[in-house]
């Protein structure tokens, strides 16, 4: 049984969760495809400048990236007991909802803001009953804000800061300005570095309002990509349910952080509709939250059966989606 591996803290899944990304990234190495440069994040555009001309680097790097994130979202959620057992599926499932369409298996600007997210949900959950949280506060702010110098939607994050000091920490309005104050560090160093060099207007209309103005493209999708979605959407609806189900138990630690995942949903769709333009890879913050639902829904699943044919449904369905985009 697939799941079981990764169902327990079994040091092969260590192993074993790379070679899942390798097996569905191989068709981005025999197809790579070019890194975006144009009209992206100042960030981001020093990494893709570089790497415009080595596509395969690029994809080693991609890959790379998503298995750290993976490991490191899967480090969040054991360390701070966010779910009721220790378990890999959060790692796995993060894997596949990056990595389910042709879009997404390119070096993309999300890859890398994910990353600084994640870091920042690190700090914010780690806060927690401290007495003084000073440091993870502005850290978080400062990590939000750098992960929008990477793709600019991420700024609708920002509130997100203020749903997790409610939840996780007591009222202290001095941990509020200390966490402005990293999320506008960033800009105002970003500011003054484009004012130096007379391009504060290129900022502005090329890279940060350009993306949310730019009209959207249309783009066709097969009937495997729809059916692929249908059962994605099926498992995450699943596992929403088991999620919102489960909230009245375990420890008031874990509880509020699902709670906390479930605003980082919401926020996370909301980026989607100022995403530059209509392309799968823009939902990759969405792969947090829902990672770590499905992990919850398949980790507390009585019928092992039940749920290994829905993964297998999943991942199968993935597959044949790569198969028919990269013929």
């Amino acid at each position: 049984m697939i799941l079981r591996l990764f169902k327990s803290n079994n040091v092969v899944a260590l192993v074993a969760l790379p070679l899942v990304a390798l097996a569905i990234w191989v068709f981005g190495f025999l197809q790579p495809q070019v890194v975006a440069i144009e009209r992206v994040m100042p960030f981001f555009e020093i990494l893709s400048t570089a790497l415009s001309s080595l596509p395969m680097l690029s994809i080693f790097i991609a890959v790379v990236l998503l298995v750290c994130e993976a490991f490191l979202l899967n480090y969040i959620i054991n360390e701070n007991a966010v779910l009721s057992k220790q378990s890999y599926l959060p790692a796995l499932f993060y894997i596949i909802f990056m990595s389910n369409n042709k879009d997404m298996l390119v070096l993309h600007p999300l890859l890398f803001a994910n990353l600084f997210v994640l870091l920042a949900i690190q700090k914010i959950i780690s806060s927690y009953r401290k007495d003084v949280a000073f440091s993870e506060c502005f850290d978080a702010g400062i990590l939000l804000s750098i992960s929008s110098l990477f793709y600019f939607p991420n700024i609708i994050f920002f509130p997100l800061l203020g749903v997790a000091f409610i939840l996780f920490r007591p009222f202290n309005w001095r941990e509020w300005i200390i966490s402005f104050m990293g999320v506008a560090l960033p800009y105002i160093f970003l500011a003054a570095y484009f004012f130096w060099n007379d391009k504060l207007e290129s900022l502005i209309f090329d890279k940060l309002f350009f993306q949310l103005v730019h009209e959207q493209s249309t783009i066709y999708f097969p009937s495997s990509f729809y059916t692929m979605i249908a059962i994605g959407w099926l498992v995450i609806f699943l596992s929403l349910i088991k999620t919102f189900g489960s909230l009245s138990v375990g420890s008031q630690k874990s509880k509020k952080s699902m709670v906390f995942f479930i605003w980082f949903a919401l926020f996370s769709g909301l980026s989607v509709f100022i995403a530059p333009e209509i392309s799968t890879k823009y939902f990759s913050a969405l792969a947090i939250p829902t990672s770590v639902f499905c992990a919850n829904f398949f980790l507390n699943q009585k019928k092992e059966w039940y749920g290994e044919i829905l993964f297998l449904l999943l991942i199968g369905t993935l597959f044949v989606n790569l198969f028919v985009r990269f013929l």
